[in-house]
């Protein structure tokens, strides 16, 4: 039988809920509230609604839901009933309309694979970073894109692919040994321009060794083996307006003559201009 007694509080620091392993406890912390475990040894996570007033506690997901960009890799038909909540962890974009989900809100999979994913409304200029191609709904999204939404219009914004930021001046550096080809770990998108490269000598390469640095398809492109003199260790920049492949290359050295020796840097200025 429940008994259920009109307290005002208790007199100790703590209060214990629930029995056996499970147990937990609310513990007063010089005047903070803790959510502890039943041998005060470590946290225990409390979870709540989403807020809706100033003073009201803010949930992890509605968090992570502000002033970012949310990773999107999955969408959702709304039309027929609220998604489930499924083992994957992740946000939602809903694509087609219904049961409470609109074009422009969100959904969160608390990855529990219990309940119905959480509805996050929209808001003006929130963003959402779509790693996939998603269609079939009555809203389409392309691969690796970023989309914001505009209240005013009702409809996601494409605002740019990801890697492919107009206007500023980006860098690739990667550093160089002895090898014959060598590639940088970034991709400079499709149609950028090359500004400047950099080929910085540390350790003097062997007599006889050239080094070019371009793409697949254009190994010269932006330093030729003249631009440059690995023998002697110096930095050797080419300023330039150059344009880039049209399609997503990374940035190739090619080192010519086996050096047995020699260490270098390269660094490669590029932009995507404002058209």
């Amino acid at each position: 039988m429940t008994i259920l007694k009109n307290l005002a509080g208790v007199m100790g620091s703590f209060f214990h809920i629930g029995l056996g392993a499970t147990q937990v406890r609310l513990k007063n912390n010089a005047g903070v509230i803790e959510a502890r475990d039943k041998d005060d040894a470590a946290y225990v996570i409390l979870r709540a609604l989403s807020p809706v007033g100033d003073n009201d506690l803010v949930t992890k997901y509605y968090a992570d839901s502000l002033e970012k960009p949310l990773i999107v890799k999955r969408q959702a038909d709304c039309s027929a009933a609220l998604p489930s909540n499924t083992a994957t962890r992740g946000w939602v974009v809903v694509s087609t309309a219904g049961t409470g989900a609109a074009i422009g809100d969100v959904l969160y999979d608390d990855g529990t694979s219990s309940g119905d994913m959480a509805i996050v409304a929209a808001i003006e200029c929130r963003t959402i970073a779509v790693s996939d191609a998603l269609s079939g709904g009555t809203v389409s999204f392309d691969t690796d894109s970023i989309y914001t939404w505009d209240e005013d219009g009702s409809t996601w914004v494409k605002i740019g692919d990801i890697g492919s930021v107009t206007g500023p001046v980006r860098v690739v550096r990667y550093a160089l040994d002895n090898s014959a080809s060598q590639d940088s770990t970034f991709t400079i998108p499709a149609n950028a321009r090359i500004l400047d490269c950099q080929l910085e000598i540390t350790t003097a390469y062997s007599a006889g060794a050239t080094i070019s640095i371009g793409y697949e398809g254009a190994l010269t492109a932006i330093q030729a083996t003249t631009d440059n003199s690995p023998q002697d260790e110096a930095t050797y920049s080419k300023e330039q307006d150059t344009a880039w492949d049209i399609s997503a290359k990374v940035v190739r050295t090619t080192d010519s003559g086996s050096p047995a020796a020699g260490v270098g840097v390269v660094v490669v200025k590029f932009t995507n201009p404002n058209v």
